[in-house]
């Protein structure tokens, strides 16, 4: 509606419902008694239950769908928490969008607790000029905050300043506040058990049921390290970063490895490396000697079967 009625450069000032909109409503009053400038034509407030409330999904978009900047006006009533989430949040989005070429701030953290305190902060705002998307987007703030998300990113890397001159691979991100990035993992200690896919909330972490691999899609990995605390054998790093081309949709393999066949009938039932670990940790172990190590080799079916055919094993029924 702004935009359409000839408004430019808007910002988009978030707020508490609370003591944030109080505070707006007194520097309406400071203005009208011209004690104050007051707040600018161009400053968009939205109160929210909580200043918490969005994040990267929303602040991303109004750049996308043309807004200059996004300020969170921040009280005494927030808890130094959300503040620190906050602030570690923004520099993910303004790192994403200064590696784009999309110069300035967008986002900030205004932090005031009078109206001149806000007065001051606000005129401000006018100083500093900000590159956006030449091309407005008019896609969707859907519920489903991944989703939103992907579609200001494809938006805003496709009319990014950088894309006529050539867009890094990808851009670095900050360990532990970032939702996006890669896994490495290392195929010397990788058995290919595949616990991290059962682990993987967002199925980034994938298997082959034709094939031994370990697949991934990065555009699905949200970075919560349950891969990492999960993996038996410490074999995954995470890697924050944001994968610029079509591949961050893409499925590629981490590790392969060849199918173990079962030494009796010769069925495929695990991979060559998880059982040569296997054999390797219980070959010295006073249960897995002889027949017993030998069963290791054997599916599970030719393992019931040459069991109860060897004739040095005891029978419940001999007993």
């Amino acid at each position: 509606t702004y935009a359409a009625a000839g408004g430019k450069d808007a910002v988009l000032l978030l707020h508490s419902q609370e003591r944030g909109q109080a505070l707006v409503e007194e520097l309406g009053r400071a203005a009208q008694l011209q004690v104050a400038q007051g707040v600018p034509a161009n400053v968009i407030p939205v109160a929210l239950w909580h200043t918490a409330s969005l994040g990267l999904d929303v602040w991303l978009s109004a750049i996308a769908f043309g807004a200059s900047q996004v300020v969170v006006l921040t009280t005494a009533e927030e808890a130094p928490q959300y503040l620190d989430g906050l602030q570690a949040q923004m520099e993910v989005a303004q790192g994403i969008l200064r590696g784009l070429g999309y110069t300035g701030t967008h986002l900030q953290l205004l932090r005031a607790s009078t109206p001149t305190d806000l007065d001051a902060a606000l005129q401000a705002l006018a100083s500093t000029k900000q590159k956006i998307p030449a091309t407005p987007a008019r896609f969707a703030v859907a519920p489903e905050k991944r989703g939103t998300l992907d579609m200001a990113l494809d938006h805003l890397i496709e009319h990014a300043p950088l894309a006529a001159t050539g867009l890094p691979q990808a851009l670095a991100l900050p360990a532990g506040a970032s939702p996006f990035g890669s896994v490495t993992v290392n195929n010397d200690t990788c058995t290919l058990c595949l616990s991290c896919v059962s682990a993987c909330p967002a199925s980034a972490l994938q298997d082959n049921p034709q094939l031994p691999q370990l697949r991934f899609i990065e555009k699905n990995c949200v970075q919560c390290g349950l891969c990492v605390s999960t993996c038996p054998e410490n074999a995954i790093a995470l890697e924050p970063r944001l994968l610029l081309g079509p591949e961050r949709k893409q499925a590629r393999v981490l590790n392969e490895t060849q199918p173990y066949a079962c030494v009796r009938c010769g069925k495929p039932f695990g991979t060559l490396k998880a059982i040569e670990a296997m054999l390797g940790k219980l070959a010295g172990h006073s249960m897995f000697q002889g027949p017993a190590l030998e069963r290791l080799k054997m599916c599970g079916d030719c393992r019931v079967i040459d069991i109860y055919s060897s004739e040095k094993e005891s029978r419940i029924t001999d007993l």
